[in-house]
């Protein structure tokens, strides 16, 4: 299955037009909600801007040979440290550790919004594909490797995700009864997952349990069963694997990757937090039926969206340009308002990097524990809900 997966998405990935419609749909994706509302709309109650920047092609300039796109400023996350310590930012440093985080939030932020939101994700967050440019911003490239999951693989994931969580509340404070109702669930949701093991071992709970925390877990947790969640070690429950469903390894490949750029970052990350809600909304919403973003009917005049109308073409012209005309001055207030808001960040960097020495380290570890502070609320008050 991984070879079969891996050579359809190496088929996919010399078509650079194919490319090109991944980039658009990978943008939208990571620029809506969880029920597709974002800025690809007028409504300005539900503007979002895209966690990530993902380098758009340009439509003139794109066969099948030949793929011309956005410039993306940054330098890979592989050589990220080396670039901090040209700039005289120590590793484990609070400025260090900032970017982390900020790094880090962004990836799981666009990562749940492609899998639960659009369901169509990128395949190769691997950390030569992720730029960093100035202040943090995150940039996503190469967008040849792809997939699309059903709803019914949404839904499944969704419980997958949620029985992670269940098991690791159990663990620090449940009894032995709690601990194993979770363990079976969460064995139960792998094995329905599509996950098949050796022969001899495939009703083993503590398996099926190890091989969906090495994909969903927080980073740093303990395997059930005295397996290591190092996939190479000789104890990984990777492998005693036979099989894993062909449309999911591509999905396995990036939470497996988000996790050790989690820990090569040094920054805890638990999907199981960020994308709970996000769970959550997709079994609520299982049983409605919707377009992707891709097949609804906005359109675009200038840069205008607008919905356009069932009537005669000639007043369904006229409409799209009344439209039009209507929203311009939401648009430029918008346009305003996120101008507004870049120079205004711009600006808090410059001064923090003018401060003296000491007056810059002890502003970056105080917002460095408040923000380790709010997590930690946050986490506690989901683990009690």
């Amino acid at each position: 299955a991984v070879f079969c997966e891996l050579g359809d998405a190496l088929e996919k990935e010399l078509d650079f037009l194919a490319e090109a419609q991944a980039m658009k749909k990978i943008h939208l994706a990571i620029s809506c909600s969880h029920d597709g509302k974002g800025n690809i709309r007028v409504r300005d109650d539900n503007n979002m801007d895209p966690c990530v920047t993902i380098p758009l092609p340009v439509g003139e300039l794109v066969t099948k040979r030949v793929l011309v796109m956005d410039f993306v400023p940054g330098v890979p996350l592989n050589r990220l440290a080396e670039t901090m310590k040209e700039k005289g930012i120590q590793p484990g440093s609070p400025e260090s550790k900032l970017a982390g985080r900020r790094i880090l939030d962004s990836l799981a932020v666009a990562f749940g919004r492609m899998i639960f939101g659009a369901g169509f994700l990128h395949g190769d967050p691997h950390p030569g594909n992720i730029f960093i440019g100035e202040g943090g911003k995150v940039s996503l490239i190469d967008c040849g490797q792809f997939k699309s999951l059903t709803r019914s693989r949404r839904v499944q994931i969704a419980q997958l995700v949620l029985a992670v969580d269940n098991y690791q509340k159990a663990g620090p404070t449940g009894n032995i009864t709690q601990i194993d109702l979770a363990k079976t669930e969460l064995a139960n949701c792998a094995r329905g997952f599509g996950i098949q093991c050796i022969n001899g071992r495939e009703s083993e709970d503590d398996l099926a349990c190890a091989i969906a925390l090495v994909l969903f877990s927080d980073t740093g947790i303990t395997l059930p069963g005295g397996y290591s969640s190092n996939e190479l070690d000789e104890n990984s429950p990777i492998r005693l694997l036979t099989s894993f469903p062909q449309e999911l390894i591509l999905l396995g490949r990036a939470t497996v990757l988000l996790k050790g750029i989690a820990k090569r970052l040094q920054v805890p990350l638990s999907l199981v937090d960020r994308w709970g809600d996000q769970c959550l909304a997709t079994l609520e919403t299982a049983s409605q039926p919707s377009l992707p973003l891709w097949g609804n009917r906005d359109m675009v005049v200038g840069n205008a969206f607008f919905v356009p109308s069932t009537t005669s073409s000639t007043s369904s012209t006229s409409n799209v340009y009344d439209t039009a005309k209507k929203i311009r001055l939401r648009q430029v207030a918008r346009l305003f308002q996120q101008w507004a808001k870049g120079k205004g960040k711009r600006f808090g960097q410059r001064l923090v990097q003018r401060l003296p020495p000491k007056w810059k380290t002890a502003f970056l570890e105080y917002v460095l524990a408040r923000q380790e502070r709010l997590e930690a609320q946050q986490s506690n008050a989901k683990k009690n809900q």
